[in-house]
């Protein structure tokens, strides 16, 4: 991509991607997505053949763009590499994080645990849209700042792909339950504290099994959705 309209155009629907705006077989339209940004159809296109060659998007004979729809092996195999370098990362940030990523995580744990006790005084047991949305924008910044204090910029890439391809099998099948913010936040606290002691063994162990626990939640959720169109192999 040359022109600076088509990074914006794809930096936008990277974020819709990981947002959760648009749903895995959903259609992307070039001028709808121009108008959003302000500006025109053509680098949207380029954009979205970018996004294509990185496999978050096909390109289908007369239907344009379509958001990919992964399947549970796929799925997995996902987990097994954010698990492979994230639990690497985490041992790394113990050894390399700095002061304003320490702040980071800090403020993010304490947004995370306000979010957490809102539901928890709504007592609905559950999180609405607004703050669903709100919740996991935090988790990937944890994520991603673990990333960061690696210092390890490849990797930065590679897990935030990774992140995008996860949220798309996940699109609005992954409940923000009570119960799972809790465990969110719980397992995220543990990872904080063991990087903030230095201890990398530890950091790796509390990454690897939040990762895992995800992959099983996901799974778990998945498997009780009706629709049979995510398990087409």
């Amino acid at each position: 991509m040359s022109s600076n309209h088509s990074q914006r155009a794809y930096r936008h629907i990277r974020k819709k991607l990981l947002d959760g705006s648009v749903a895995p077989g959903s259609r992307l339209s070039y001028g709808t997505i121009g108008k959003e940004i302000g500006i025109s159809a053509t680098p949207v296109r380029e954009a979205v053949g970018q996004l294509a060659s990185e496999g978050f998007v096909e390109l289908v004979p007369q239907l344009g763009a379509v958001v990919r729809e992964l399947t549970r092996d796929e799925a997995i195999e996902l987990y097994e590499l954010r698990e492979a370098l994230e639990s690497y990362a985490a041992s790394r940030a113990a050894d390399r994080i700095g002061d304003r990523q320490l702040s980071e995580l800090q403020e993010n744990l304490d947004q995370s645990h306000a979010l957490t006790e809102e539901v928890r005084r709504s007592g609905k047991g559950k999180a609405g849209k607004a703050i669903a949305k709100k919740f996991h924008a935090l988790d990937l910044s944890f994520h991603m700042t673990i990333i960061e204090a690696s210092r390890n910029r490849r990797m930065l890439k590679v897990v935030g792909d990774s992140h995008i391809l996860t949220r798309i099998f996940q699109a609005d099948r992954h409940s923000f339950s009570l119960e799972i913010l809790d465990a969110t936040l719980t397992e995220h606290r543990a990872i904080d504290a063991a990087v903030r002691k230095g201890d990398g063994p530890a950091a790796r162990e509390a990454m690897q099994r939040h990762i895992r626990n995800s992959l099983e939640l996901t799974l778990d959720e998945a498997d009780g959705d009706s629709s049979d169109r995510w398990w087409a192999e």
